[in-house]
C-alpha cells in the first residue's frame, strides 16, 4: 500500500517536471537592433484633405483638449459632419455620415476656432482643427 502510494507520488511529480519542461520558452537570440531610416514618409488613415496642411495657423488657443473634444474632432477629422445636440439627444439616430457632439463641446470648439459652419449646416474641421489634433494633448 505505501508502495502505491509513493509510486503515484512520483509518478505526479515526474508528470508536473514534464509539464513545465514542455512549456518551457527557449532563450531569446541576442539580436541587435535595426537602425530604422527616417523618411519623408508618415503611414496614415486619413484623406489627405482631412490632414494638417503644416502651414502655421498661428498658436492654439489651449494646449489640452477634454475627451469630447477630441472625440468631436477626430469624427470631423474623418469627414463627419457635426451637429451639436443637447446631451440627452446625443445617442438618437443621425443622418448619413453625421455625428452630433454636446451642445457645450461645440461651441468651446466654435470658439476656439477648431470647427467651421459647414454648407449644409453642420460644423467641418478647420485646418485649426486638424493643428490641434495633432499637437495638443488630451485630458481623458
Amino acid at each position: 500500500m505505501e508502495l502505491a502510494i509513493f509510486l503515484i507520488v512520483v509518478a505526479g511529480i515526474f508528470a508536473a517536471a514534464l509539464y513545465f519542461f514542455a512549456r518551457r520558452k527557449p532563450p531569446l537570440a541576442s539580436v541587435p537592433p535595426v537602425a530604422v531610416e527616417k523618411s519623408n514618409y508618415e503611414i496614415s488613415y486619413v484623406a489627405p484633405q482631412f490632414q494638417w496642411s503644416g502651414t502655421s495657423s498661428g498658436e492654439l488657443p489651449i494646449k489640452i483638449l477634454t475627451y469630447k473634444q477630441y472625440e468631436c474632432l477626430e469624427d470631423a477629422r474623418y469627414g463627419f459632419r457635426i451637429v451639436a445636440v443637447p446631451p440627452t439627444e446625443r445617442k438618437l439616430p443621425q443622418p448619413y455620415k453625421t455625428r452630433a457632439h454636446g451642445l457645450k463641446t461645440v461651441d468651446s470648439l466654435l470658439k476656439h476656432g477648431f470647427l467651421d459652419l459647414g454648407s449644409d449646416g453642420g460644423y467641418v474641421i478647420s485646418d485649426h482643427g486638424l493643428n490641434a489634433l495633432d499637437v495638443c494633448r488630451v485630458r481623458y
